[in-house]
């Protein structure tokens, strides 16, 4: 049964599916922002389905904050508020279903609030 199911979910993906690639994100891998700041974005090489993506804000493994990337975003772009965040070590970690093919992504940036 688990065999047939795997089988089905390989003949729905597409044969030319390739994963989004980052292209920009605040913050930046491994940089220091000022807690203050009220936003966080990623954005890809082509259009996410924001209903089906995330962001997550990160302390250590544990999940902080849930954020729901908004609607009207560029659609290359996950977008979302975060409020200040205290000073420390954090990271920002999104899941993404691109609208080109439907694959998803995920990743993760590490960052440290001053």
């Amino acid at each position: 049964m688990l065999r047939i199911a795997l089988l089905a979910l390989l003949a729905a993906t597409p044969a030319t599916a390739q994963p989004l690639r980052v292209m920009d994100s605040t913050p930046a891998a491994r940089s220091v922002m000022d807690g203050a700041r009220q936003e966080v974005f990623v954005r890809f090489d082509h259009p996410v389905d924001h209903n089906a993506s995330r962001l997550e804000i990160l302390q250590g493994e544990a999940v902080l904050r849930v954020l729901r990337p908004r609607l009207g975003a560029s659609p290359d772009t996950l977008y979302a508020a975060t409020g200040g965040l205290p000073p420390g070590a954090y990271a920002l970690r999104w899941v993404a279903r691109s609208q080109r093919d439907g694959t998803m992504t995920e990743g993760r940036l590490d960052f440290t609030v001053r």
